[in-house]
Order: structure tokens, then C-alpha cells, then sequence
């Protein structure tokens, strides 16, 4: 047990923090940066074993001055978090677990964690004080939920209409050159209001917080164009676990009637809220390849209705029994053309990724072997339109030989 104070390190000290985190990271904080919500939502994407959850401010005019990032707040969405809106919110708090704490003045922010002077004190292995936070976590989203107006949750059609409005805002505040600073008034405020304070509608410049550092601003320039390449609604999908490996003999569709009550469904441990109706998933299962090396093999391809917040098992489910609750989202398939030869003739990752290299996924400037560790621990991860191509010419040749199942729902 430790109990340290920082005046410098947050973002090293948090991410060190995270790096042991098993189970559950729940964040306070008024401004939510780009830099550090994308270095989150890959870890978390990179594990399916922690839940994330984030109370902040969702206020307009953060957004136009970037003292807080709408993508931000769209990246960690899409990996899973489930983030809330509280109107006059200050505290910053990160709990890790329920063993350690960091408790100060940073945002998380680039500069809130790197460049600004803040200060803090973080507590490591110190479960009663983690508890306490956690209750204060807890107590204040029972207070917003108890405002009788939500849960206060940020969805999916509010983060993308923010957005809009946001770019299409932007353009008209660019500064030209010589000119100061702008801070960009707007009072137009979401979120749950949990005390009668009086807003100020007369917001003065030298007290509110501009963490629109150089970094920040290239990423928001940026982002639609990262965003467009990101999102092409293409995806593997991984079936099995390292220590659940389906025998390579098995035929897919088969296997799946015999172990699910709806062999139409593939499940997540967490919402897979960018997964969206029409897109494509190519089906991997982990098994082994025809030397015995362990791989996903792709075994078909599949369209599906998408994600939406009622997709999920309960507690009296088959499926969840049997797996202890770890898989209880899921999305359903609609249409869908798989393999009906053994598992093991379809086309494996390892393959894959020799074939296509960085074409494989999007934004991809890793090497080789990267690249094949890009899936590791995932549910999910987005490919590539050449990607797909690849994958259906090669399906195609592999129905013709050994047979194909097809699937449609609708």
C-alpha cells in the first residue's frame, strides 16, 4: 500500500495504473482529450476484460474552444465506454479497480496529463479509499439517474449530431493570422444538473480552461479524414479463445447449431456499439491450421443487423450460464455464405497477413509480425475494402471445393 503525491507524470502514472487494471476503470473528468481517449480505447480494445464507464461535461463551447474533444468522446464510445453527462462537473478522479486512485487537478487531456502544472496524489493497493471513490462514482450517477430525466448516457445519434454541428461550426471560428486566441461562447449544454446552481451566461475567457494544444488541434483537423479511413464497416470477427480452441475437424454452421440456442448470433464481452445494420463480418474461429499452428481461420462471411443497446442475454440464457456471463452482447447475422468442409480448410490469419501485409487493416504502418498481433485478445477489428476482396475471391474458390451454407434471415 502507498500513498504518493504528483506534481508532474499523471499521464505516465495513469497509464502504469491501467497497465494492472483487471476488471474496471471508472473516470471523472470535465474535458475529455483526443491524445489520451484514443491511447485508452486501445487498451481497451485490446482487452475485452475491462469495463470502462467516464462521467464528464458535454458543453458545446468546450468542444469549439477544445478544451474538450467531440472525437474523443466518439473513439472511447465506439470501444465499448459508457459515458455520462453532468453539467458543472470539476472533480477528476480515476479509479482502477477497486485498489487505486488518482485524485488531483488533471484533466484527461494531453495537457492536462503532460504539459500543464497540476498536482495530485495517486494511491496504489488502498481498497477502503479505492471503495470510498468507487460509492462517490456510484452515488453520483444514482443522483443523475434520479433527476428524472435518464440515465443522462451519451448514445451513438448524440455523439454523431454534435458532431455535425461541431464541423459545421468550425470552419466559420478558423483565426487568421496575428489574430488572438478565439474562445468561442455557446451556452447550448447537455447533461444531468444535480444541484441549482446559477449558470453564468456571461462565460469569461480567463477562466475557462483552453487545452487546445498543438496536438490536439492537428488531431481535430485530422479526424474525419482518420475517421473515414477507420470506419469501413468491414470486420473479422473472432470466435473461441486460446484456451477454447475449436478442433479444426468441426464444420462451422454444424457446430454452432449443436452448441447455441441461436446459431444467428455471435457474442461480445463488451457492446459492440460500431458495428452497424448491413455491414459485413467475416467469421474467424481459433483452431489450428493444416501445419498445426493456432490461428483464426476464416470459415465465411456474413451480414448482420448491427448493434443497439437491447441486444443482450440475461442471467436465465443458455449461452450465458454456460460461459459465466463473459459474452452477454451480441449482434445477429442476417445473411451469410459459410464453409461447409472442416474448419481447418478455410483461410487462416497467418495467411492473411502474409498476403496482404499493411493493406490488411486500415491506418496500418506496422510490420509483419505486428500486424498479426494486431487481433490479439480482440472480439472484433476492422479490415480493409481490399481486405474484403481478398477474402471473398478466396472464400468463393473454397465454396466451390468443399461446399457452401447459405444463410438468409429476411
Amino acid at each position: 500500500m502507498s500513498i504518493h503525491l504528483i506534481d508532474a507524470k499523471f499521464g505516465s502514472t495513469f497509464f502504469n495504473l491501467l497497465s494492472k487494471t483487471k476488471n474496471e476503470i471508472n473516470i471523472i473528468s470535465p474535458y475529455i482529450g483526443y491524445t489520451t481517449a484514443n491511447a485508452l480505447a486501445e487498451v481497451l480494445e485490446s482487452t475485452e476484460d475491462i469495463r470502462c464507464n467516464i462521467i464528464t461535461r458535454f458543453y458545446r463551447a468546450d468542444f469549439l474552444n477544445g478544451a474538450s474533444n467531440i472525437e474523443g468522446l466518439d473513439r472511447l464510445f465506439q470501444a465499448g465506454t459508457n459515458i455520462y453527462a453532468l453539467q458543472d462537473l470539476h472533480t477528476k478522479l480515476y479509479i482502477f479497480d477497486n485498489k487505486s486512485v488518482i485524485l488531483g487537478s488533471a484533466n484527461f487531456t494531453f495537457k492536462g496529463f503532460y504539459k500543464n502544472f497540476e498536482f495530485g496524489m495517486f494511491m496504489e493497493d488502498e481498497p477502503i479509499f479505492a471503495k470510498e471513490c468507487n460509492d462517490y462514482f456510484t452515488g453520483l450517477l444514482i443522483q443523475m439517474k434520479n433527476t428524472g430525466d435518464g440515465s443522462w448516457e451519451l448514445d451513438q445519434a448524440r455523439i454523431d449530431e454534435e458532431k455535425r454541428i461541431i464541423n459545421k461550426i468550425l470552419p466559420n471560428l478558423k483565426q487568421k493570422k496575428n489574430e488572438n486566441p478565439i474562445t468561442f461562447i455557446n451556452e447550448i449544454k447537455w447533461g444531468a444538473k444535480i444541484e441549482n446552481e446559477k449558470e453564468n451566461n456571461n462565460l469569461d475567457s480567463s477562466t475557462t480552461e483552453k487545452n487546445n494544444d498543438f496536438l490536439e488541434d492537428v488531431l481535430r483537423q485530422e479526424t474525419n479524414i482518420v475517421s473515414s479511413n477507420s470506419n469501413t464497416g468491414i470486420w473479422i470477427k473472432f470466435e473461441g479463445n486460446s484456451g477454447d480452441r475449436v478442433p479444426n475437424e468441426d464444420i462451422y454452421l454444424d457446430r454452432k447449431r449443436k452448441h447455441y440456442d441461436d446459431p444467428y448470433r455471435t457474442f461480445f464481452r463488451r457492446r459492440p456499439r460500431g458495428i452497424k445494420d448491413g455491414q459485413t463480418l467475416f467469421m474467424a474461429v481459433i483452431s489450428q491450421d493444416h501445419n498445426g499452428n493456432m490461428t483464426p481461420i476464416i470459415v465465411g462471411y456474413a451480414i448482420t443487423s448491427g448493434f443497439d443497446d437491447s441486444k443482450e442475454i440475461g442471467s436465465t440464457d443458455y449461452f450465458y450460464k454456460r460461459t459465466h456471463g463473459r459474452y452477454p452482447y451480441y449482434v445477429e447475422i442476417t445473411k451469410g455464405r459459410y464453409l461447409k468442409g472442416a474448419i481447418k480448410h478455410g483461410i487462416s490469419l497467418i495467411d492473411l497477413v502474409r498476403d496482404l501485409k499493411q493493406d490488411l487493416y486500415p491506418n496500418n504502418k506496422k510490420t509483419e509480425s505486428q500486424i498479426f498481433m494486431t487481433h490479439h485478445q480482440k472480439s472484433h477489428i476492422q479490415i480493409t475494402e481490399k481486405a474484403k476482396q481478398y477474402l471473398i475471391l478466396n472464400l468463393e474458390k473454397l465454396f466451390q471445393r468443399y461446399g457452401v451454407e447459405e444463410i438468409n434471415q429476411k
